[in-house]
């Protein structure tokens, strides 16, 4: 569940090739969920407190305060609180029709980053919202896409201020790994993907994310794993053959060295919270 404002700015012309004709902000309870199979919009939101998740095909972020997460056209959205944050989770959010958005997201890097955090684009999202407030809806649906380049071209220049922006090389290697996290890790699937070796592959990877290949993947997985024993009722079994390990024991001894617990307790542990 959820509560907030919602503006709505209808367009009479379906053929622009940007509209912005919903704003609004989520108050989240710490049971909402929204999912949008092949999405029809592009959606930007900005956290202005507590932490949630960000899921976009089996890729899974955790935008918290100040950070900005973008989930393009065309993918799979699953937006969530997270169970464990007191604090309750809010954002501002834009829904964006038209193909120009995902062409200016790609041009800035910005495609396949999910997240981005650290941002300074708050006066941005507090704008929109009060000129949600005060402006007609044509003044709105001009204005609006305006705004919305302006919040990429800052996202792009806080991301090489902060050495944050990427290689191709990277962002290929991340979607690829984003992509297979509910399969087993085959090093020379992503080889043949990226057209390096997997030592060059690393070398690469750790030098701009400052993780090797593995531990990015574990991460992401533990991460997968952990909503799947709060959200379904999937066995543990069950859990470990969907993220690709075939040795249930395994996968409950790498879920406890990282979490501290096995998926069991972590389960039970949960639950009483709730």
């Amino acid at each position: 569940m959820k509560h907030g404002p919602i503006y709505h700015f209808p367009s009479a012309d379906a053929a622009l090739p940007l509209t912005i004709s919903f704003i609004g902000i989520n108050y989240c309870h710490a049971d909402y969920s929204n999912v949008r199979n092949k999405s029809r919009i592009t959606v930007i939101g900005y956290v202005l407190s507590g932490r949630g998740f960000a899921k976009i095909d089996q890729a899974l972020y955790r935008p918290q305060k100040g950070d900005v997460f973008l989930l393009p056209a065309g993918r799979n959205h699953h937006v969530f609180a997270d169970p464990e944050i007191e604090e309750p989770w809010s954002y501002i959010w834009l829904n964006i029709d038209g193909e120009l958005a995902l062409r200016l997201m790609d041009a800035y890097r910005l495609l396949d980053s999910g997240t981005v955090a650290g941002t300074s684009v708050e006066d941005l999202f507090e704008r929109a919202i009060r000129m949600a407030e005060s402006e007609t809806a044509g003044q709105m649906l001009s204005e609006l896409p305006v705004l919305f380049h302006q919040i990429l071209i800052r996202l792009a220049a806080g991301n090489q201020k902060n050495g944050s922006a990427y290689s191709y090389e990277v962002r290929k290697i991340k979607q690829y790994l984003d992509n297979q996290i509910q399969c087993s890790f085959e090093s020379d699937q992503l080889c043949k993907h990226v057209g390096l070796s997997y030592r060059q592959i690393n070398r690469l990877f750790k030098k701009e994310t400052d993780t090797t290949v593995y531990n990015y993947v574990l991460t992401k997985k533990i991460e997968s794993a952990r909503m799947m024993l709060i959200d379904t009722e999937l066995t543990v079994n069950e859990i470990s053959y969907r993220l690709g390990y075939s040795d249930p024991h395994y996968f409950s001894n790498l879920f406890k060295k990282r979490t501290g617990v096995s998926p069991s307790a972590y389960r039970l542990k949960q639950k009483d919270l709730h």
